[in-house]
C-alpha cells in the first residue's frame, strides 16, 4: 500500500491529504483544473516537500517530517511522463530512450520490447522537432518506462493532444499498464482516460478528496456527479473475448452470468477486455422479446430503484454476479410495477456496449 499524509500550503491554495491507495494498478487522480491533482504526485515524487506529513511506500519511507526523512527524487525510484513530454531536442527518439536506460540502477534488456509496444520503430532517427504531439508523448513515455522505475507517474500525458492523438495514444497507455506490471498514477480531467485505465479512483477539488476507492464503486458517486455536473449512471463490466467471436459480424464477449454481443470486430479471442454502458441505454421489458433486432437480452432481478427529481428513475440490476444500471422513467417504471426482486429482461443495443 501507499500511505499518503500531508499539508501544502501556498499563498492561493492549501491541500490536506490522508490516503491508502493500492500499490498495483492504475491509480487515476481526478479532479478539475486547481484540484491539487499535480501538487499529489509532485509531494509522492519529491518535487513538492510538504510543510508536514508522511509519505509511504510499502516498509519505505519517502517521507516523514517528524522523523526528518526527506528522500531525493532520484532514489524514490519514479519515471515521470509530464504533460509536454519534455525530450532532449538535439538528441533522436533513440537517443532519448538511451538516456532513460542510463539512469536505470539496473540496466534493463526491455528496449526492444518497449519500443515494439509503443510503435517507435520507424521514428527512431527522428528528433522531436519532426514528431506529432502523440508520438512525442509515446518517446517520452518509453524514456521513463526504460529508468528502470518502481513506480510511473504520468501527469495528463494527453492534455495536450488533439482528439485524434488523444485515440492514437490511449490504447497504447493501456497496453502498457497490462505489460508493465508497475503500479501508475495518472492525473485527468477527462472521463474517457477514467474509464479506460483506472483501476483506483480518487476524486479531489480545492485540495480535498471527496471520494475514493475501486473504479466499479466510484464511477457512480455523488462526488464525481457533481464534479462533472450531472447525473448519470455508467455501469463498468469486466469480459473476456470469446474463442467464437467474429461469426455474423459480432464480437461475444462473456462475463460471469451471461455474454454481450458488440459490434467491435478487431478483438483478440480470450483476451480481457472491460465494457462502458451507460444507464440511459438499457430498457427493460417484464416478458422476453420474442421479434425484435435488439442482439442483447439479458434475464435480470431488481437490485434497488432511485428516483430523481426529474422524471427519470435508475434502477440496478443483477445479471449472475454483475450489476448494471438502466435508467427508464418513473412513469415506465410504475407501468411495469417495479420493486426490488423484480424479474425482467434487459434490452441492449449491440452499439451502445463499448469495449476497451
Amino acid at each position: 500500500m501507499i500511505r499518503v499524509e500531508f499539508v501544502v500550503e501556498r499563498d492561493d491554495f492549501s491541500m490536506d491529504i490522508k490516503l491508502e491507495i493500492p500499490s498495483a494498478g492504475a491509480t487515476v487522480l481526478f479532479g478539475p483544473s486547481g484540484s491539487g491533482k499535480t501538487t499529489f504526485i509532485n509531494v509522492l515524487s519529491g518535487i513538492t516537500k510538504p510543510i508536514s506529513g508522511l509519505v509511504r511506500v510499502g516498509a519505505t519511507t519517502f517521507f516523514d517530517s517528524e522523523k526528518k526523512i526527506n528522500l531525493p527524487i532520484e532514489k524514490r525510484g519514479i519515471g515521470y511522463v509530464f504533460q509536454d513530454g519534455r525530450l532532449f531536442p538535439h538528441m533522436s527518439v533513440e537517443e532519448n530512450l538511451d538516456f532513460g536506460r542510463k539512469r536505470a540502477n539496473q540496466k534493463t534488456n526491455r528496449k526492444k520490447e518497449i519500443i515494439e509496444l509503443l510503435g517507435l520503430e520507424q521514428l527512431l532517427q527522428r528528433k522531436p522537432s519532426t514528431l506529432s504531439g502523440g508520438e512525442r508523448q509515446r518517446t517520452a513515455i518509453g524514456r521513463a518506462i526504460l529508468s528502470g522505475p518502481s513506480f510511473l507517474f504520468m501527469d495528463e500525458p494527453l492534455a495536450a493532444l488533439d482528439f485524434a492523438r488523444k485515440q492514437e495514444i490511449l490504447p497504447y497507455i493501456a497496453t502498457l499498464k497490462k505489460n508493465l506490471k508497475i503500479p501508475i498514477i495518472y492525473v485527468s480531467h477527462q472521463m474517457e482516460e477514467v474509464v479506460r485505465l483506472a483501476d483506483h479512483l480518487v476524486l479531489l477539488e480545492n485540495g480535498k478528496i471527496l471520494d475514493h476507492g475501486q473504479i466499479f464503486d466510484v464511477i457512480n458517486s455523488p462526488a464525481l456527479a457533481t464534479l462533472l455536473g450531472k447525473d448519470d449512471k455508467t455501469s463498468l463490466i469486466n469480459c473476456h473475448v470469446d474463442k467464437e467471436s467474429g461469426k455474423n459480424g459480432l464480437s461475444k464477449l462473456v462475463f460471469p452470468g451471461g455474454y454481450f454481443l458488440v459490434t467491435q470486430r478487431n478483438l483478440t479471442p480470450l483476451e480481457n477486455v472491460r465494457i462502458e454502458l451507460k444507464a440511459q441505454d438499457v430498457a427493460l421489458a417484464l416478458e422476453k422479446p420474442v421479434a425484435t433486432s435488439i442482439a442483447n437480452i439479458l434475464g435480470a432481478s431488481v437490485a434497488k430503484i432511485e428516483t430523481s427529481k426529474d422524471i427519470h428513475c435508475d434502477v440496478l440490476l443483477s445479471v449472475g454476479n454483475v450489476s448494471i444500471w438502466a435508467r427508464i422513467t418513473q412513469q415506465s417504471a410504475s407501468k411495469l410495477g417495479l420493486k426490488i426482486g423484480s424479474q425482467v429482461f434487459a434490452l441492449i443495443k449491440s452499439a451502445a456496449i463499448k469495449p476497451f
